[in-house]
């Protein structure tokens, strides 16, 4: 089965509890195992021309880029007035019945596969390293600071659908179908969990060939205190746990469930609350990125002293 890696989340810098830089800590000093502590398939994007042909970083004009890293293919924004201008709105459905039918009649960049992303899809091209816009405006160029549609609707209330707001980077659920916003299509291999419970306290999902604690860990943390968790954590012989980036979190949700927004068959003890991630937030670096399971949002918490849940991953 071929693996679909997630990308690293793009943050370099360390931060403590309270939002300042600091130096890098290394392994068994406070801090280590944040998100920066680790470089896990660095994001790496491909210019591509009309025709798909890659292009040199050089390039000044470009159609599409290739995630390196997922396979996927986006399409580039422009501001010439064209169906791919970067001010261009649409509802839910027609960003699908008009946007998308458009490129796939026209064959534009000579395909007709293109589709709206799903949410995991499109918050694999966040970059939490930066905002206004949270992406890699060198390969993004014409992002605006707003939602972008994903295809994944609200299972809880069908009326809405889930998007991401490339200012910051956080994910909405209540965006109402009814509603105007931005779309970026996309195309190539839609990605689907493939989990394996190894009868041993772990779950690898074959998808990602991520390996993840399959009981949440017991009692709350502090994020301090979740990274010294996951850093000294051993499961099944396997030593080199860690606090997961929000990008790994999000993987694991199942957004056709709720309460919690996971399969239970093999997390069954997942409770719908907020579970940490390693990822900082640079807008404001002492609230931490997380992962609430009751719907499956992600979203950073002020209180950097709160104490949440946790599940521990290694691989990638």
């Amino acid at each position: 089965m071929a693996t679909f890696p997630i990308p690293d989340t793009g943050q370099i810098t360390c931060y403590n509890d309270y939002g300042d830089k600091i130096t890098c800590p290394q392994p068994g000093q406070e801090f280590y195992g944040q998100d920066a502590s680790y470089t896990i398939n660095p994001p790496s994007y491909t210019k591509l021309d009309t025709n798909g042909n890659p292009m040199p970083d050089s390039a000044t004009s470009w159609t599409m880029v290739k995630d390196n890293v997922t396979n996927l293919i986006w399409e580039v924004k422009t501001d010439d007035g064209s169906i791919h201008d970067r001010d261009n709105e649409y509802n839910w459905q027609n960003a699908q019945d008009v946007f998308i039918a458009s490129l796939n009649n026209t064959r534009f960049g000579g395909y007709s596969e293109w589709r709206v992303p799903t949410i995991k899809e499109l918050a694999y091209i966040l970059n939490y390293g930066t905002y206004t816009p949270a992406i890699d405006m060198a390969y993004f160029p014409n992002t605006k600071l707003s939602y972008y549609w994903s295809s994944t609707t609200n299972t809880n209330n069908t009326d809405y659908a889930w998007g991401i707001d490339f200012s910051i980077g956080y994910d909405g659920h209540y965006n109402h179908k009814s509603g105007s916003y931005y779309v970026r299509a996309v195309r190539g291999r839609q990605a689907n969990n493939s989990f394996v419970d190894n009868g041993n306290g772990t779950v690898t999902d074959t998808s990602t060939s991520l390996m993840w604690q399959k009981a949440t860990a017991p009692g709350e943390y502090t994020w301090i205190e979740a990274l010294s968790y996951c850093e000294s954590l051993t499961i099944a012989e396997y030593s080199d746990w860690r606090l997961p980036t929000i990008k790994e979190l999000r993987s694991i949700v199942e957004y056709d469930a709720y309460d919690p927004a996971i399969d239970t068959r093999y997390f069954p003890d997942t409770l719908p609350f907020y579970y940490w991630s390693s990822t900082t937030n640079v807008h404001s670096a002492s609230r931490k990125w997380y992962i609430h399971f009751s719907y499956g949002y992600g979203s950073y918490y002020f209180n950097e002293s709160g104490s949440y849940y946790v599940r521990a991953v290694r691989g990638g």
